[in-house]
C-alpha cells in the first residue's frame, strides 16, 4: 500500500510538473465604433454604420498555447476569429477568398515549433510573410485596415482580393531571428491534383532592426487559377477562352502570375516616429480572355498597381497619440484602352488620413480618425463604375476594448 502511494505521489507530480510547463492563454479585443463616409458608392451616395470588422483594429477572441518541450524549444499553436461589431456575425461570412467555404479561426489557425537559435517554422492558415514585413514601415502599424491601402495591398493582394496577400492557407512559414536581422520564408501549397503549383505562393523577406530604426523588405510571386480570365479565388472550373496563337489552358493551370515586391524604412526620434515605403505588384496576363468581345494579347492583359506612402505618429502624452499619412495608389490596366472597354480601374488615387487615440487604461482606448481621397482616372472607393465619386471623405470615432 505504502509502494502505491509513493507512485501516485511520483505521478501526481510528474503531471503536476508537464502542466507547469504548458499555458494557454485566451485573448481578444473588441473594436465597435461609428463611420461616417461622403461619397460613399458609385452613385455619390453618403452612408453611416456601424456594422465593421473593427475600424481601429480588427475584432477577433484567440486562443494561444505554449509547451516547452526542452533543450530551448517549444511547442505552440495559436487559434484567432473574428467577428462583426453591428451585428455579431462571423467576419468570414462571405467565405474564404481562396476556398470560398467559411471558416470558424479565419484570423488565424498555426500549430509550430520554435527553437530558440534557429527560429519556428509554423504551418496552417497565417499572416504572409508580405503582411508581416509591412507592418514595420506602415505609418499606423496597421490600424484603420479597412481605410489605410498599406494593410490591404500588402505583396500579393492589391490587385486581386485584399485578404488573398495578407493570409495564405495551407501555409509553411520559417522565422528566424539573428541578431538585428529577422529573416522569413514561406510557401503556400495550392493543394490541385495534377497542378501541384496552383493557387500557390513563395515568399521570402529581411529585416534589420537596430534601435529606433528599421529597414525592411519582401518579395512575394503567387500562381492563380482563373475561369474566364477572371480572378475567382478558388480553382477554375474551365480554362479562359481561346485567345489566337495562343494554346489551350487547362481548368487546372495557373493562368497569370501576380509578382510583387516591397521595401520601406521607420525611424523613431524619441517620442516621434517617421515612416515610409513602397508597394510594387504585377499581374501578368491576368485578363488574358476577351473583353468588349475582343480578344486580348497577354501584354494587354498585365496589371500593375504601385502605393506609396509615407507618414508619422507621435506619442503626446503617455495617454494621447497622433498618426498620420499620406498614401498614393497608382493603378494601370490597359486592358481598358486596349480593348475599348467602358470600364477600368486605371488611375490615381490619393489618401489623406489622421487619427488620434486617448488611452483610458493599459487595455482600452477612445479613438477618432479622418480621412480623405482623391480620385482620377476610373479609380474608386469600393466596387462599381465611378460617376460621381471625386473626393470621398470619412470620419470615424469609437472604443476599443481589450482582453
Amino acid at each position: 500500500m505504502k509502494k502505491k502511494l509513493i507512485a501516485i505521489s511520483v505521478l501526481g507530480t510528474c503531471v503536476a510538473t508537464a502542466h507547469a510547463e504548458s499555458s494557454v492563454t485566451i485573448y481578444g479585443i473588441y473594436d465597435a465604433g461609428l463611420r461616417y463616409v461622403h461619397e460613399a458608392n458609385a452613385a455619390g451616395e453618403n452612408s453611416l454604420s456601424m456594422g465593421s470588422n473593427g475600424t481601429s483594429t480588427p475584432n477577433r477572441l484567440g486562443f494561444r498555447g505554449v509547451e516547452d518541450l526542452g533543450g530551448g524549444m517549444n511547442a505552440h499553436f495559436n487559434l484567432e476569429t473574428g467577428w462583426n461589431s453591428g451585428t455579431g456575425a462571423l467576419e468570414s461570412t462571405t467565405g474564404s477568398p481562396i476556398t470560398g467555404n467559411r471558416a470558424l479561426f479565419q484570423r488565424l489557425a498555426i500549430v509550430g515549433i520554435t527553437h530558440e537559435r534557429w527560429g519556428t517554422i509554423d504551418l496552417g492558415q497565417n499572416y504572409s510573410v508580405g503582411w508581416r514585413t509591412g507592418y514595420d514601415y506602415d505609418p499606423f502599424n496597421y490600424r484603420y485596415p479597412t481605410i489605410d491601402p498599406v494593410s490591404a495591398v500588402v505583396p500579393g493582394s492589391s490587385v486581386t482580393q485584399a485578404t488573398a496577400g495578407v493570409r495564405f492557407h495551407n501555409d509553411m512559414q520559417y522565422t528566424g531571428v539573428f541578431g538585428p536581422f529577422t529573416v522569413r520564408a514561406e510557401h503556400s501549397f495550392g493543394g490541385v491534383a495534377g497542378a501541384i503549383s496552383t493557387n500557390s505562393a513563395t515568399a521570402g523577406s529581411l529585416a534589420y532592426k537596430s534601435g529606433p530604426l528599421v529597414i525592411a523588405g519582401s518579395y512575394t510571386s503567387r500562381k492563380i487559377a482563373t475561369t474566364g480570365g477572371i480572378f475567382t479565388g478558388a480553382t477554375a472550373l474551365a480554362g479562359p477562352p481561346a485567345v489566337a496563337g495562343e494554346p489551350a489552358v487547362n481548368a487546372n493551370t495557373p493562368t497569370y502570375a501576380d509578382r510583387s515586391w516591397s521595401a520601406g524604412a521607420a525611424y523613431k526620434f524619441g517620442p516621434v516616429r517617421v515612416s515610409s515605403g513602397y508597394n510594387d505588384e504585377r499581374l501578368e496576363g491576368a485578363l488574358n480572355s476577351v473583353v468588349a468581345g475582343l480578344p486580348l494579347t497577354p501584354a494587354q492583359g498585365d496589371t500593375r498597381v504601385r502605393v506609396g506612402w509615407f507618414g508619422a505618429n507621435w506619442d503626446v502624452t503617455p495617454f494621447v497619440n497622433l498618426a498620420g499619412g499620406w498614401f498614393r495608389t497608382l493603378v494601370d490596366t490597359p486592358i481598358a484602352p486596349a480593348a475599348g472597354a467602358a470600364s477600368g480601374t486605371s488611375g490615381k488615387k490619393d489618401l489623406l488620413m489622421f487619427a488620434g487615440t486617448y488611452l483610458l487604461s493599459k487595455t482600452t482606448y477612445l479613438y477618432a480618425e479622418f480621412d480623405r481621397t482623391t480620385l482620377s482616372g476610373n479609380q474608386v472607393i469600393g466596387y462599381g463604375t465611378k460617376t460621381t465619386q471625386r473626393h470621398p471623405l470619412g470620419v470615424s470615432a469609437g472604443l476599443v476594448v481589450a482582453f
